[in-house]
């Protein structure tokens, strides 16, 4: 979630290996792409009768050697530096922060936080893709860790997944974000570990005013959750380990293109008193995306997994 001040805040499909895709589609001109690996003609051939296309899309499976990879920014990518929001005030983000490692075989992001207890000793991290991104399904693997990799516990952290559009003024109705948080020691009143899943119409930081709306579950979600939100013209609908989360509607549906952000950050400096440095981490396994199409938790899976079969990497046809 975006929370500034005030809360310190070539064109070549792959033939998926989807049997007896059924989707929602939705009119929408096809964007141009560039810098995606392609699937081969023999991939495509593989595919077969029983193969459904699904297209425009983007997916990417993070399999990049460092935060500095060239391909990070011609794919889209940037790496948010310097002192800004959303975290505590004086805080800096750090791309170095971004690293990529391997588990059980495939490539995974991972994002860190850093913390001493004060605002110059501590680091947040978050990585974005371009604007180009409104009705369809939204998909990430990601993993939530309730406690640091080292150092004292109980900071006020955030990890994330969600899509995002500028305010370019107070109460902006064009303002669109839609958000999953995951609060593994609470925050903002919640008193211990909590899934949000958030979607906004607009909100001003002075004095603060929000027209939003949260679904909440209360409870660790430690561990991989896969995590899908879909978007058509009446619902956004938030899934978590292909069961519905939430589902929410009007005045919330997104209005303008967004972006796909992936943060970690600190609430506040209140939840540890100890001067002790600690480092948190979320990992994401890959993202997904697909234009104008309402696609089933199980129907990302078996996309990903053809992605993954044909040895496709990145692609980005939206």
């Amino acid at each position: 979630m975006i929370r500034f001040a005030l809360l310190s805040r070539t064109r070549t499909a792959v033939a998926l290996a989807v049997t007896g895709l059924v989707c929602a589609v939705f009119a929408g001109p096809a964007g141009a792409a560039s810098d995606q690996r392609r699937a081969t003609g023999a991939d495509r051939q593989s595919a077969a009768a029983t193969r459904a296309l699904v297209d425009p899309e983007f997916f990417d499976d993070f399999n990049y050697t460092y935060y500095t990879d060239t391909l990070l920014t011609q794919r889209g990518w940037t790496l948010k530096s310097g002192q800004a929001g959303p975290g505590v005030p004086g805080a800096t983000y750090k791309p170095a922060n971004i690293t990529f490692a391997t588990e059980l075989g495939n490539k995974v992001m991972v994002l860190r936080s850093v913390s001493n207890g004060t605002a110059a000793g501590t680091e947040h991290s978050e990585i974005y893709q371009e604007r180009k991104f409104l009705k369809g399904t939204y998909a990430a693997r990601v993993y939530f860790r309730d406690t640091p990799i080292f150092g004292p516990d109980g900071d006020h952290i955030v990890q994330t997944f969600f899509t995002y559009s500028p305010l370019s003024f107070p109460m902006d109705p064009n303002y669109s974000e839609l958000d999953f948080e995951y609060l593994p020691n609470g925050g903002w009143g919640i008193p211990s570990s909590a899934l949000l899943a958030t979607s906004w119409e607009t909100y001003q930081e002075s004095p603060w005013q929000a027209v939003s709306v949260t679904t909440q579950a209360n409870g660790s979600y430690v561990g991989w959750r896969d995590l899908v939100i879909t978007v058509d013209n009446t619902n956004i609908k938030y899934y978590v380990d292909g069961q519905l989360f939430a589902t929410h509607s009007e005045p919330y549906l997104p209005e303008s293109l967004m972006d796909i952000r992936f943060n970690q950050w600190l609430i506040d400096l209140t939840g540890v008193t100890s001067g002790k440095t600690r480092a948190y981490e979320e990992k994401i396994d890959y993202v997904y995306y697909a234009k104008d199409q309402v696609l089933t938790p199980a129907q990302v899976q078996t996309t990903v997994a053809a992605y993954r079969s044909a040895g496709v990497t990145f692609e980005d046809t939206v």
